[in-house]
C-alpha cells in the first residue's frame, strides 16, 4: 500500500501534520503540542504557535543560551533546552530528507530511492524521542516540566511501512 504514490505522499504529508509531542513546562507554567514544524502552546501570556525557525533565531540571537552556570558555582553546563532544539531541528531535516526521497522515488521512478524514506522516517522518530529526552529527562518527566511523545509510534509504524513497501518494489525489479 506505501508503494503507491498518492498514498505515500499522503502519508508524508500526515507526518508533517500530526502532533508529536504535548508537554507541559514546569509545575504548568506553560502546556503545548509540539509539531514538527512549529509549537502551539498556551501560557499566562497567552496563546503561541512558535515555528522552528524562530527557536532557531532564538539559538542564534542568543535568547536561549548554550550554557548555564548552577547558582554559586562557577562550573558551566550545556543548556538542556539548547540541546535539544538542536536534536529537534536535525529530526526534521531527516523528515525532509525522506519527503524528497519518496518524491524521487514516485516522480522520477527512481525505484533505487523506494528503501531510504522508511530508514529516514525511523531515525526522525528517534530523533523526536531524543528531543523529549533531553528536555524532560530520560523518562520524560523532570523539574523542567513533562512530554508524552504520542507520535514517535505512528512515525516508527510509518517507517516500518515504508521499509515494507522498498521490499516489494526490491521483489518486483528482480
Amino acid at each position: 500500500m506505501f508503494e503507491r504514490p498518492r498514498i505515500s505522499y499522503a502519508i508524508m504529508v500526515l507526518l508533517f501534520i500530526l502532533p508529536q509531542s504535548l508537554y507541559v513546562i514546569g509545575d504548568y507554567m506553560a502546556v503545548g503540542i509540539r509539531f514538527p514544524l512549529f509549537r502551539w502552546q498556551e501560557s499566562g501570556f497567552g496563546t503561541s504557535i512558535i515555528p522552528v525557525n524562530r527557536e532557531v533565531g532564538y539559538l542564534s540571537g542568543g535568547t536561549i543560551k548554550w550554557m548555564t552556570t548552577a547558582v554559586n558555582s562557577t562550573a558551566q553546563t550545556y543548556n538542556p533546552t539548547a540541546v535539544a532544539t538542536v536534536i529537534w531541528v536535525a529530526g526534521l531535516i531527516v523528515l525532509l530528507a525522506a519527503a524528497v526521497m519518496v518524491l524521487s522515488w514516485h516522480l522520477l521512478d527512481n525505484p533505487e530511492h523506494a528503501r531510504y524514506p522508511g530508514l529516514l522516517i525511523i531515525l526522525t522518530g528517534v530523533l523526536f524521542l531524543a528531543w523529549a529526552m533531553v528536555q524532560y529527562g530520560p523518562f520524560f518527566s523532570g523539574p523542567s516540566g513533562y512530554s508524552i511523545p504520542v507520535g514517535v509510534p505512528i512515525l516508527w509504524y510509518c517507517g516500518y511501512q515504508f521499509l515494507q513497501a522498498a521490499k516489494k518494489v526490491e521483489q518486483r525489479q528482480a
